[in-house]
């Protein structure tokens, strides 16, 4: 049990000293990896060091060395299988070159890579005639290498504001955490702490004052071991539902759905343009925005937009914790989520947006694709 706790701390460590450093000679090597272009997402605006993802691995490497050998060479199998994702994401951060396409199929090729790798894919989901389907092999590893590089680009798509996307996945491996504890599966507790551990060293850097950020090869990386996560552990714990990992990550995936159905409706954009339209941005413009204002501390506004959304990911891991061995109270819980995802996206985008239409609110999907006041 002592060893538990030396993981985390060892791979804590790691990462801050890591993160520390990129930002102490961010001056030598800036030019490459600051976050310096302009981008109607952004909201920022100094310079700033978007090569976390080498902290966040170099932590995780670091609390791999105190794992046991199960956990240990299921570590460095997700490490190796991870490399697609983490190195077209760090060729983003460095070259700000790399299409969306390309970056989306080195994620699914991470999950195709470790799912023939590992052993490990979704072979049910509880679900009455869609586990026929899964009960071919070769539709089974594609959906889940499928699954893995959306909720990688899930992650990736949540990194806008200060430590929302690593607060997000520190919560989620908590829960997993959690479950794996609950089910004596020590393996899967390590590898839990080790990679929360090294997020953790980050947040300190990244939370509040964004003094370095995760980008792509963090974001990418981070998303790849949440839904590595997320099929390993009921795939070796039967009591727990294959459909925890949807409940998990239920808030990035629902901004991610909701972006693509948002931008295929508005006219002259596409589901892979960049926009200022998410649920963090919205929150930065309005509710963040009077709040700090409010408190009298107005450089803490991009942080407190992450403090307000992190309410969603606290709440989907929750019900996952609670409901982790019945389909139906997760898919009860999944219609929660999304309930209380769509009513506070509704709710801030009406306070941020100019009226669509004249004499009342807007309908449908346009009610998800204000325009701004400047």
């Amino acid at each position: 049990m002592m060893l538990q706790p030396a993981i985390f701390l060892v791979s804590f460590l790691v990462s801050l000293f890591v993160a520390l450093a990129l930002i102490l000679t961010q001056r030598f090597h800036g030019h490459l990896t600051e976050d310096n272009q302009p981008g109607v997402q952004k909201l920022h605006k100094a310079p700033t060091p978007r090569v976390g993802g080498l902290a966040l691995l170099s932590g995780a490497l670091a609390g791999a060395t105190l794992l046991s050998p199960e956990a240990w060479k299921l570590s460095w199998i997700l490490a190796l299988s991870a490399l697609p994702a983490f190195m077209f994401g760090l060729a983003e951060d460095i070259t700000k070159r790399v299409g969306v396409r390309a970056r989306l199929m080195a994620t699914i090729g991470a999950g195709l890579i470790f799912c023939i790798a590992s052993g490990y894919h979704l072979n049910h989901v509880g679900v009455p005639g869609l586990d026929i389907l899964f009960a071919f092999p070769v539709f089974a590893i594609l959906f889940t290498a499928f699954a893995v590089g959306g909720s990688a680009n899930a992650i990736n798509l949540i990194d806008g504001v200060n430590g929302l996307a690593a607060g997000t996945s520190i919560i989620i491996l908590t829960g997993f955490g959690v479950l794996a504890a609950e089910s004596g599966d020590k393996t899967m507790l390590m590898i839990c702490l080790s990679f929360a551990g090294a997020l953790g060293g980050f947040f300190v850097m990244n939370f509040p004052m964004g003094r370095i950020f995760l980008g792509d090869a963090g974001a990418y990386t981070t998303g790849f071991v949440l839904a590595a996560v997320a099929v390993v552990l009921p795939a070796r714990n039967p009591e727990i539902s294959p459909l925890v990992g949807l409940l998990a990550l239920s808030y990035p995936v629902t901004e991610t759905l909701v972006s693509i159905l948002r931008r295929a409706a508005r006219e002259g954009t596409n589901p892979g343009q960049p926009d200022r339209l998410h649920l963090h941005s919205l929150i930065y413009r309005s509710r963040a925005r009077s709040l700090a204002a409010r408190l009298g501390v107005p450089q803490l506004r991009n942080a407190l937009s992450a403090f307000l959304v992190m309410t969603l990911p606290l709440l989907s891991t929750a019900l996952m914790v609670l409901c982790a061995s019945s389909p139906v109270l997760i898919f009860v819980s999944l219609g929660i989520v999304v309930a209380v995802y769509l009513g506070i996206y509704r709710k801030v985008a009406l306070l941020s947006a100019s009226p669509l239409r004249r004499g009342g609110a807007p309908r449908g999907l346009r009610a998800y694709a204000p325009r701004y006041r400047s």
